[in-house]
């Protein structure tokens, strides 16, 4: 079982997943760009590496060029996060219009240096919106029908990454995320009360996974790399945005969204072979079964 692990991308997933692998026994190394936030990561156990992408020189491979020769600390943490057995990309793209094309670069430009380092395997976090114009049950064989600037994005580094690492790739396809901190219900809640005006698409179901359950599919993937390199992670119910929404907030003690039914899309992520292929009983599969941030 390999051991070093890096996470690039100590956000809300990031951090969660390296502090269950520091508990598990893993040397986890975790990037952030803030230099306050990666001394931060210190206290958890965590190897906090400053990373800040994209690189400075984009025609230089070399680590000690690209940070500056007078800089030996950092460039010594940078190396060792760039030449553990398994790196996590987790970079999720900016918001910002035209991002997408930076976005890219940047994933790039760490499985270059994860390459040169000779970093063993990768799993890269990517989603189910790649999906977005699919209709109705979609497996992990679904061919893949994105229809924005992100979810080409996250395709277009799939395919790349996979030529690059060959079986030495796994690529996690997520649902919506939620979890302790982070629950939609909050975020619907605020646009029906700004617009006042019910909101669309009642009847869609909703394709959504819990934070536990990523990082226990993710703990399967690092004890036994799986046969399958592409996987799904979904909850195995997919109540309607009407019904999940409003229960969600009721639980919340928040106002309940009002819902219409107009430009449905029946689209439901069935993530049964990836759970089969990891071995993986979901805590949250049934999600009108437990309380938001639970």
């Amino acid at each position: 079982m390999d051991k070093n692990i890096s996470i690039c991308g100590c956000g809300w997933l990031g951090l969660a997943l390296a502090k269950s692998l520091v508990s598990d026994g893993y040397c986890v190394y975790g990037s952030k760009q803030n230099l306050d936030e990666v001394v931060g990561l210190k206290e958890y156990g965590i190897h906090g590496v400053q990373l800040q992408l994209p690189l400075i020189d984009h025609s230089n491979n070399n680590l000690s060029n690209q940070i500056g020769h007078d800089n030996n600390d950092k460039y010594t943490k940078l190396n060792a996060f760039f030449s553990s057995d398994v790196l996590f990309i987790n970079l999720p793209p900016r918001r910002k219009p035209n991002s997408a094309q930076q976005f890219k670069h940047n994933v790039m430009q760490v499985s270059e240096q994860a390459k040169l380092h000779c970093i063993k395997k990768v799993i890269f976090i990517s989603t189910t919106s790649v999906y977005a114009d699919c209709h109705g049950e979609i497996t992990e064989d679904t061919p893949t029908k994105p229809n924005t600037d992100s979810g080409q994005a996250h395709v277009w580094l799939e395919n790349e990454l996979r030529q690059q690492w060959q079986d030495n790739l796994v690529v996690l396809r997520l649902s919506g995320l939620i979890g302790p901190d982070r629950h939609p219900a909050k975020h619907i809640v605020k646009r029906y009360l700004s617009s006042q005006e019910a909101l669309d698409n009642g009847l869609t179901p909703v394709n959504l996974i819990h934070q536990h359950d990523i990082i226990c599919a993710i703990q399967s993937i690092l004890q036994h790399w799986p046969e399958r390199k592409v996987l799904h992670l979904s909850a195995h119910s997919h109540p309607t945005r009407a019904d999940y929404y409003q229960a969600m907030a009721q639980h919340l003690g928040l106002t309940q969204p009002e819902f219409v039914s107009n430009g449905e899309n029946n689209k439901w992520i069935n993530a049964e072979q990836s759970y089969q292929a990891l071995r993986l009983t979901l805590k949250y599969g049934d999600l009108m079964a437990f309380k938001p941030y639970e």
